[in-house]
């Protein structure tokens, strides 16, 4: 969907956020112990993560545009990685929701 501005069409912008977090979601999806869906909660998404045997609870991971960057992050807005290394931000959270 565009608008006409000037004689041009403008595209409306694309929701990177949703773009970096299914991003995640589908790299989870390969690792056997992880599982995550996507939440929808006050009008934030989120990627609800839990690990297989795992000694914690499950988290969840947004993704905030921090420092000119799309980073990952906590839900207490830490940030985790830039959102550009998805299997880096993987690791993370396999070493937070598996190590005992």
């Amino acid at each position: 969907m565009g608008m006409q501005v000037n004689s041009q069409v403008v595209s409306a912008p694309s929701n990177e956020r949703r773009v970096h977090l299914d991003a995640l979601r589908a790299a989870i999806d390969t690792r056997r112990e992880l599982a995550c869906g996507v939440v929808e909660r006050r009008g934030m998404t989120w990627v609800s993560v839990v690990g297989f045997g795992g000694a914690r609870r499950p988290v969840e991971v947004g993704c905030d545009y921090v420092r000119s960057a799309w980073w990952f992050a906590w839900d207490d807005g830490r940030p985790i990685v830039p959102a550009h290394n998805v299997r880096r931000a993987v690791d993370v959270l396999t070493r937070e929701l598996l190590t005992p």
